[in-house]
C-alpha cells in the first residue's frame, strides 16, 4: 500500500476515520440521538473538505490500496495551530447540528509544544497488515521539521492501541481530557520516529 497526502476527494474517508477514531459513544453524544448521526458525518466531511480545519485533507495522510481505495488515514498537525483550526469545527458544527458551542467551552487535547496525531484509523478489512504503524511513521516524518515531540491520546479502555503506540516508542507523559473522557497522553520524541 502507498501512503500519500490526502486529496479533497478523500473527505468522506477522512470523516469516517475521525468518527471511528473517536468511537461510537462520543459520535453519538455529539449527535444527540442516533437519527442525527448522518449530520455528524456531514460535519466531519465538510471539515475534511476545508483547508482551514483540524480535520482538513491538508492535515491528512491516506493509505491507498493498489486499486486506489482508502484503507486508512491519519490526521495530524502542529498543536500550536489547534485554536485557529478549531474555529472551523465550531462554526460548521453549530451550523449543521444547530449547536451553540464556543471556544472557551473546550479543553485542549494538545498543546503548542507538540505535533498532535489527532485521528488514526485503519478500516477493518485492512487491519493486521501493520498499516497503523506505517501511517504513524509517515505522519512523524511529515512533521520532522517542527522539532517537537509527537503526541497523541489513547483511551484507557483501548489497551491494544496503547500496545501499538508503545511498540513504536511512545511513552505516557500524563493524562488529558477529550470530550469529557480522561485519556492517556503519550509522546514520542522526533529523533525516535
Amino acid at each position: 500500500m502507498e501512503i500519500i497526502p490526502a486529496r479533497k476527494t478523500d473527505a468522506p474517508a477522512i470523516a469516517k476515520t475521525v468518527m471511528m477514531a473517536v468511537g461510537d459513544e462520543i459520535s453519538l453524544s455529539f449527535a444527540g440521538t442516533p437519527d442525527r448521526l448522518p449530520l455528524v458525518t456531514e460535519v466531519f466531511t465538510r471539515l475534511a473538505e476545508s483547508e482551514n480545519s483540524q480535520y482538513s485533507y491538508t492535515n491528512t495522510l491516506v493509505a491507498l490500496t493498489p486499486e486506489g481505495k482508502v484503507a486508512g488515514a491519519i490526521v495530524s498537525y502542529d498543536g500550536a495551530e489547534l485554536h485557529r483550526l478549531r474555529r472551523e469545527f465550531i462554526s460548521v458544527a453549530n451550523e449543521v447540528l444547530g449547536m451553540d458551542m464556543r471556544e472557551e467551552e473546550f479543553t485542549d487535547e494538545t498543546s503548542s509544544d507538540e505535533v498532535y496525531l489527532d485521528s488514526l484509523c485503519v478500516f477493518p478489512e485492512y487491519r493486521g497488515q501493520k498499516l497503523a504503524g506505517r501511517l504513524i511513521e509517515a505522519a512523524c516524518r511529515r512533521h520532522v521539521d517542527a522539532g517537537k515531540p509527537v503526541g497523541l491520546l489513547v483511551d484507557p479502555d483501548n489497551p491494544r492501541a496503547r500496545r501499538l503506540y508503545e511498540s513504536l516508542g511512545f511513552r505516557e507523559v500524563g493524562q488529558r481530557p477529550f470530550a469529557g473522557v480522561m485519556m492517556h497522553h503519550m509522546q514520542l520524541m522526533q529523533q525516535d520516529c
